[in-house]
């Protein structure tokens, strides 16, 4: 982790509450990695206080962006131009099995912009992958445009037995309820949930980054544990009956 003065390139909004917000920033683009996420404040301000938690979107080059709600007020009030204190990478990237080929992401709602990077990372590395992704409201259903053409696109409530079948490697982004679904259908069709085979991305505060503020304290199989530090992606047996500190 570093501290890093960045300056926002691009602020817009990518679709219903989800806002992504770019930087050129060298650096931090060549050394975060899906599963990573940044925590932002505007250093010429107090308001707002605590640090803003920053989901990877994108790297291209020089330039990386990420997503935060739109409601934000660090969203509402950043202009290309302005600079920003990130720290940055935090948590632990998301690793493949190498022999992984068919990668199967999950997500509800808005929070399915968290995969996307993943999506085109797996791509990137030769991987066939399907994007399942539970709508929201009209106005939260994904925009495929998003997505390169190599991707496997489905809007669904469910994810299908075939699906599950196929996939080497699953990665959620949901809520908690969400992910004990997720569960119960991969013990429908695999008669368990073995460990390794899905990751789960934890949405909770991580204000500090170091686990210090225990603000992101999670309960899991293997004790309490730090969604900034030891996350933010879990493995869907330790997390699934969790329950928030």
């Amino acid at each position: 982790m570093k501290q890093i003065s960045c300056r926002v390139t691009d602020n817009r909004t990518l679709w219903s509450d989800v806002q992504r917000l770019a930087f050129n920033a060298p650096e931090l683009a060549h050394a975060i990695r899906p599963g990573q996420f940044a925590l932002a404040r505007d250093a010429s301000t107090l308001d707002p206080y605590l640090r803003r938690t920053l989901w990877l979107y994108q790297v291209d080059g020089d330039h990386v962006a990420f997503t935060l709600s739109a409601r934000d007020p660090l969203a509402v009030r950043a202009r290309a131009g302005d600079v920003l204190d990130l720290l940055a990478p935090l948590g632990h990237a998301i690793e493949f099995d190498t022999n992984a080929r068919h990668i199967l992401l999950v997500g509800e709602s808005t929070r399915t912009a968290r995969l996307i990077v993943v999506a085109h990372t797996a791509i990137a590395r030769g991987c066939e992958v399907v994007l399942v992704a539970k709508p929201g409201s009209a106005k939260d259903d994904f925009p495929i445009q998003l997505l390169s053409p190599a991707i496997e696109y489905r809007a669904s409530d469910m994810v299908d037995a075939e699906l599950i079948a196929w996939a080497d490697t699953m990665v959620a982004s949901g809520s908690s309820e969400f992910y004990r679904a997720l569960a119960d259908s991969i013990r429908a069709v695999r008669y368990r949930l073995e460990p390794g085979l899905a990751h789960v991305l934890v949405d909770v505060p991580m204000p500090c980054g170091t686990g210090a503020c225990c603000a992101c304290a999670v309960d899991t199989a293997r004790g309490v544990r730090w969604a900034c530090v030891d996350g933010p992606a879990f493995d869907l047996v330790e997390f699934e009956n969790r329950t928030r500190r």
